[in-house]
């Protein structure tokens, strides 16, 4: 970069790496292509490309936590599973958990104690039982305990506390994806390995918005593309891609919008942005547009909208900017964009600082 206060005129990519993940919580100056401070609505089928998708996936539920009918000679009133090899049930209150003899599925025969005490640290009911791994998980709103190597033929199983752990609220507020159990509660959505556990709205931790607990009714998942769905109402919420770096994004609002990180000098300088650029792929019809504002300083300023006419299926659409203002922080927000309409890049044009605010040139 030149020296302070002298932009190089040159164009720059504002956005490449799409769709952006949310990232709410950290200054959008100090955001890097790929995250978003602010975006919902963006299709994930076509990676590397910026879209709106009205009709995300709802995924598929996860039949791991099927129940089955009451055994033979239950114990107690409860709610049974089949796992591991052998039965699981746990009444609708207390902290109980028992266990059958390994390899009945239908009939309940005690073996060794026959029932875990699952309160060694508290006292509240179990809400869910569910088996991830060679473990299986014992859910309560405030806390989580671990029945480890529940797979064994033998018995003698302790429920281990999991500390950390901030419960699951919510009994359909969980899924297994690769062997990996995810749950949301108050706090965020959080993964357990069975060594450690992640969180994974760490990006957004306050700002939670969609994901969280309280905002949804059931999680399901893409299980092939390892895709997690908070659902309410038969309506996806929010969707997340796992693995090393989730990415997160969100569907509670109707519409689209996405904001890209905000540009500013390596030593604060001020810019002027007169043009921007996009490249895109479109085969749709004769006409797309593209609804959107640019951010000056701490405001956004509404455009003129985009109308792109394509003379093949990929190309480039350059604009002037009617709000060339000279500033010290830069954004763009797309609020709008026709279907079909796919955007692989956003790049602006800019130019020297104007000491007199502004500039049209």
């Amino acid at each position: 970069m030149a020296e302070r206060g002298a932009w190089q005129p040159q164009w720059i990519s504002l956005a490449e790496k799409l769709p952006s993940s949310l990232s709410k919580d950290a200054a959008p100056e100090t955001l890097a292509d790929g995250f978003t401070p602010d975006s919902f609505g963006l299709g994930l089928e076509k990676p590397g490309y910026l879209y709106y998708d009205s009709l995300p996936s709802t995924g598929s539920a996860w039949n791991g936590i099927s129940t089955v009918s009451a055994p033979t000679h239950a114990p107690a009133t409860a709610t049974w599973r089949y796992c591991h090899g052998r039965l699981w049930g746990y009444p609708s209150t207390g902290s109980t958990l028992y266990y059958g003899a390994y390899g009945y599925d239908s009939t309940y025969i005690i073996t060794d104690l026959g029932y875990i005490p699952c309160d060694s640290q508290e006292s509240g009911n179990i809400i869910n039982v569910v088996p991830f791994g060679n473990n299986v998980a014992v859910l309560k709103a405030d806390c989580i305990y671990i029945i480890r190597n529940a797979d064994n033929p033998g018995n003698s199983f302790v429920a281990e506390y999991l500390k950390q752990s901030s419960g699951c609220p919510v009994a359909l507020n969980v899924i297994v994806v690769d062997n990996k159990l995810v749950w949301a509660n108050t706090y965020g959505v959080w993964q357990y390995d069975g060594n450690n556990i992640v969180e994974l709205t760490e990006p957004i931790r306050n700002n939670l918005g969609a994901f969280a607990s309280g905002q949804i009714t059931s999680m399901k998942a893409d299980f092939a593309k390892r895709r997690v769905m908070g659902i309410k109402s038969a309506a996806t919420q929010f969707i997340m891609e796992l693995g090393d770096n989730p990415q997160l994004y969100d569907y509670a609002t109707s519409g689209f919008r996405f904001t890209t990180r905000t540009l500013v000098g390596n030593e604060g300088e001020p810019a002027l942005v007169s043009k921007i650029a996009f490249l895109y792929q479109y085969s749709a019809g004769e006409q797309a547009t593209v609804d959107f504002q640019i951010k000056i300083n701490d405001s956004f300023k509404n455009e003129s909208q985009l109308k792109i006419r394509p003379a093949n299926d990929n190309g480039r659409c350059e604009v002037g900017l009617a709000n060339a203002l000279s500033c010290r922080k830069f954004a763009v927000r797309i609020i709008a964009m026709s279907a079909s309409l796919y955007i692989s890049k956003i790049l602006i044009y800019v130019q020297a600082g104007g000491v007199l605010g502004y500039s049209n040139k």
